[in-house]
């Protein structure tokens, strides 16, 4: 019991991380789209960027986090199938993150446009990677302290 109750305690806490990543993301997205807003307006440009940026990707975020606390909510020991929606979920936001990414260097490549509107991407971009690749590492925790066969769900993930 005992056991189970540290698995149960440790995926929590794991979660509380998690959910304060895919926070920073939404805090990130909204960046993303403040930049793009601007540079649409200065000079016509990132015009490929989807039209509900960034609110498909953070209502994203906000699924997975209820994924993932339905997961916690079930307990040790569970069968893999919210543990496989939640890896397919992250991949998901961390790939329209990517694409995010990528239109707004798109964008920025053209002549620069005075103040802000035309800030640069690589801090953001790599702030982004860095959240993404700390929430995929937490998941994986949250996940091994979950559910029994964790193999089966690094197999249906490929």
């Amino acid at each position: 019991m005992s056991d189970r109750h540290d698995r149960l305690s440790a995926a929590r806490q794991d979660l509380d991380l998690l959910a304060g990543d895919l926070s920073a993301v939404c805090g990130q997205l909204e960046e993303f789209a403040t930049m793009w807003r601007r540079q649409c307006h200065a000079r016509n440009s990132w015009l490929d960027m989807p039209h509900a940026f960034p609110q498909d990707l953070q209502g994203a975020a906000g699924r997975l986090a209820g994924t993932l606390r339905a997961l916690v909510a079930a307990g040790p020991d569970q069968g893999p199938d919210l543990a496989f929606s939640a890896v397919t979920q992250l991949s998901a936001l961390d790939a329209g993150l990517a694409a995010a990414v990528a239109g707004a260097s798109r964008g920025l490549a053209a002549p620069a446009v005075t103040g802000d509107a035309c800030g640069n991407t690589q801090p953001r971009a790599a702030a982004a990677r860095a959240t993404m690749s700390r929430a995929r590492t937490r998941q994986q925790s949250l996940i091994a302290h979950l559910v029994k066969g964790q193999e089966t769900i690094a197999e249906r993930a490929a």
